[in-house]
């Protein structure tokens, strides 16, 4: 076989120097030259920054004041900078609206510009926050800056700034200085090297040839071969020589698949080595060890204090225990969770495994080995799982088992402590599900989000805020005044604060939403232990009396409200079947006009119960709303006025038109309309007949879709009036867009005619309403002055026991037909 030639120690040695000179020197050249280019990216990225925030500020500026004059300036000044490519004031419909070239004025930016992206405009704009960075590919720096335009209409169409600003100048700058500045380091290496080489070839070159030659004399073989001329001494010790080769090769491949075994072992496990000198404090750490701290194999010493020095501050004294209760024997296994500080300035959970492999003479462990994993993903995991359990996944408040523990834990303290008194507020969003009939459940949603939003930043501590289900949020408010009264007045005075939190409008997508809220209150303190449970029980009690007071209100816990959560309970089962039992029934109550006569009326729903007799509306109607049976009901009161007027007509005693009590429930489902009409047809009645009444909560939910129902309804002939009008939520200015004949204003103003504030608020209603071509229906009228005052502000309609109680519709329509008979029954 033809032995391979074999480079001179001479020409080698040079050439490796040579070449590594060069490598060095090539690698820092690139090196300075990307550090050059970083270095010049920054700079010119802070400019960019201070130059957008400039002129994101001149432009929101400029648009409040309507200056478009400065806007053009303004970008045309910037476009005065030669490396500035782009620089564009983008519409939300990525239309370009002012730009440092003319000719894109009134573009789209998606079509003229190649490096913008309208998802990177809508994500800047959505998140209301800058993007800027620099672009290798084209080397360039690119920046979306959103506009803050204060609400102007005329230029809110501007929502962002684009820029692109060139940088592969400021690069070729930079790098011809760098080359100059190289070309001289390289050209004065040279030289060095050169003056290297000279020294090395005279004290080492010259020696080791000599040296060869008297090897050569010798004419050695390689040691398989056998050695002419050569002394058994030289013999054997080639042949040991020889021996020894083959053995260590033997030796080195096993040792080698022994290591490849190890490593591919502990490397699959994602598992870092450690090695302990005890003594001399060494500390050996693996590659892997080092690079779950972000570090490599070089930058970390092989000490213990590169290990001790990361632990976490609060984890440290557990972690040193330990080792040290492990090292003394007085633990079996050394194992330990915790902490250790990354290179970029986070921490890492690890798990830390180890065991003694030597000891002293005297007994005491020499050495230590162990293993250490990232188990950062499990500890993670496993707080997720410990958040979710205590946390609602919507708002990420606190959720109900969070109260129940915080309440128990509250009362834990005992008698024996000193006193501390709590309230437990317990807040229920009125009329809640009409935004999620109206709007859906997405921007109901939204709408709790907000609510909790607004909740947790009105507490700075102290306080427990959680969101218990549905709309109900709980806030536990701890170390109240001593005093029970006080506390109790804190606790309320609290709750009307919140109130007004909820009370402010809430803007989904693009419309306003308002809502209102019912809190209810209870006490509680570390004396007399009672089961969180019942605290949430009786908080929810005050809630429901708060909303049997007319909702948006706040209510404080009292033992009376036991007994009336047992009659609002009974009171619903027994109304559960009052329809089918037959336990219903309707009158009807005239309405009159300015001459006395009966015009039309009010159908009133009444419940004779066998046992108890009858039940007021007063009781059972608010029981039927918040149990969403008042849609079951205002079905049956429809079906039955439509069989009295059907029933009427064919008796030849034709009745007056009959207004129907419509609750906001049943208003809102989806096929209201649909199922109206087909009841109308099947019995052959006239929309001209039925007159709808609704209250201002069904005004709460989705205007559009409220006026658009109306507006069908009215097409078909129902008259549509507002039913206690001046009690709700609703603005006046809906009552413009709304298709709406008749205001009823509520029995609670007329009842205060003959005051001077009660005047004037029924004198402006009625005022308003015949501004607005709205006839006005008086609810209530009880005495003669009343209906005289009325009379004076040329009310429309009359209605109350004055002019006639509710009846039966035989006597009422007997009524309508002998005005004689009703003139004395108004007299009696």
């Amino acid at each position: 076989m033809p032995r391979l030639p074999r480079l001179s120690l001479a020409l080698m040695a040079p050439l490796c120097l040579i070449l590594l000179y060069l490598s060095l020197v090539g690698a820092e050249f690139y090196y300075e030259k990307s550090l050059k280019q970083e270095q010049v990216a920054e700079a010119q990225l802070a400019q960019v920054r201070q130059q957008m925030f400039r002129l994101q500020h001149i432009v929101s500026e400029a648009m409040a004041l309507q200056d478009t004059d400065r806007i053009a300036q303004e970008v045309s000044l910037a476009a005065t900078d030669l490396e500035l490519m782009v620089l564009v004031l983008v519409d939300p419909g990525s239309n370009i609206r002012y730009a440092n070239h003319l000719v894109w004025q009134g573009s789209r930016a998606s079509q003229v510009i190649d490096g913008y992206e309208t998802a990177r405009h809508q994500q800047t704009v959505a998140a209301k926050k800058p993007w800027v960075q620099v672009n290798s590919d084209r080397l360039s720096i690119q920046a979306y800056y959103p506009v803050n335009h204060s609400g102007v209409p005329r230029y809110s169409e501007i929502n962002l700034i684009y820029l692109e600003y060139d940088l592969s100048g400021a690069y070729s700058r930079a790098i011809s200085e760098l080359q100059q500045r190289f070309l001289q380091i390289w050209g004065g290496g040279a030289l060095l090297i050169l003056m290297f080489l000279t020294v090395f070839h005279y004290v080492g070159v010259r020696p080791l040839r000599s040296l060869l030659r008297l090897a050569r004399l010798k004419q050695a073989e390689p040691l398989a071969q056998t050695v002419p001329m050569a002394s058994s001494e030289v013999a054997k010790l080639q042949q040991y020589m020889y021996q020894t080769e083959l053995k260590l090769k033997r030796t080195l491949k096993q040792l080698r698949d022994s290591e490849q075994r190890w490593l591919f072992a502990v490397e699959g496990s994602q598992t870092g080595i450690w090695d302990w000198q005890i003594s001399s404090g060494e500390l050996f750490l693996s590659d892997r060890w080092k690079e779950m701290l972000g570090y490599g194999p070089t930058e970390l010493k092989n000490e213990y204090s590169s290990w001790e020095g990361r632990l976490h501050p609060d984890d440290k004294a557990r972690v040193l225990e330990r080792l040290q209760s492990y090292l003394k024997g007085e633990a079996d296994v050394y194992e330990s969770r915790h902490r250790l500080k990354h290179r970029q300035g986070h921490y890492i959970w690890v798990l830390d495994r180890g065991m003694v492999v030597e000891w002293q003479e005297d007994g005491r462990p020499a050495r230590v080995i162990g293993s250490q994993r990232d188990v950062s993903e499990d500890m993670r995991n496993q707080q997720a799982i410990a958040h979710q359990a205590n946390h609602d996944s919507l708002t990420n408040l606190a959720n109900r088992r969070a109260v129940m523990d915080a309440l128990f834990e509250f009362q834990q303290a005992g008698p024996g402590s000193m006193l501390r008194l709590g309230a437990l507020l317990l807040i229920d969003l009125d009329n809640f599900k009409l935004v999620n009939d109206a709007l859906g459940h997405h921007h109901g949603d939204r709408l709790l989000i907000q609510a909790a939003a607004r909740l947790s930043g009105f507490f700075s501590g102290n306080a427990l805020v959680a969101r218990l289900g549905g709309d109900e949020f709980a806030i536990m408010v701890l170390d109240l005044a001593t005093d029970t009264e006080q506390a109790a007045h804190q606790a309320m005075q609290l709750g009307a604060e919140l109130k007004q939190q909820i009370a402010r409008s809430f803007q989904l997508s693009d419309q306003q939403i308002n809502v209102t809220a019912s809190v209810g209150v209870c006490l509680f303190d570390n004396h007399h232990p009672v089961e969180p449970a019942q605290l949430l029980k009786h908080a929810d009690m005050a809630m429901y009396a708060a909303k049997d007071g007319g909702r948006n209100g706040c209510a404080l816990y009292s033992d009376e409200l036991e007994d009336k959560a047992t009659e609002n309970l009974w009171l619903q089962n027994e109304l559960r079947h009052a329809i089918e039992r037959e336990q219903l029934s309707l009158v009807f109550q005239p309405i009159f006009n300015h001459d006395g006569e009966l015009v039309c009326c009010e159908a009133l729903c009444r419940w004779h119960h066998p046992e108890r007799g009858p039940i007021s509306p007063a009781q059972f109607i608010p029981v039927a709303e918040d149990s969403g049976l008042i849609i079951g009901i205002g079905q049956w009161v429809l079906l039955e006025v439509c069989r009295t007027l059907k029933a009427m007509s064919e008796k030849g005693t034709p009745m007056p038109a009959v207004a129907v009590n419509i609750s906001a429930r049943h208003f809102n489902q989806i096929d209201f309309v649909e199922r109206l009409l087909a009841l109308l047809k099947a019995h052959q009645v006239s929309p001209a007949q039925i007159e709808l009444e609704l209250t201002e909560y069904a005004l709460l939910s989705n205007l559009n879709a409220i006026s658009e129902r109306m507006q069908r309804l009215r097409s078909a002939g129902f008259s549509i009036a507002i039913d206690d009008f001046g009690t709700g939520y609703s603005s006046l200015s809906y009552l413009q867009s709304l298709p709406l004949s008749r205001l009823k204003l509520d029995a609670a103003f007329v009842g205060r005619i003959g005051t001077e504030a009660g005047n004037a608020i029924v004198r402006a209603i009625v005022d308003m309403a015949h501004s607005l071509m709205l006839k006005v229906v008086a609810e209530g009228v009880e005495t003669e002055a009343q209906q005289a005052y009325l009379s004076s502000l040329e009310c429309d309609f009359f209605q109350g026991y004055l002019l006639g109680k509710p009846m039966p519709a035989s006597e009422l329509v007997a009524r309508r037909i002998a005005p004689s008979a009703q003139s004395a029954s108004r007299r009696s």
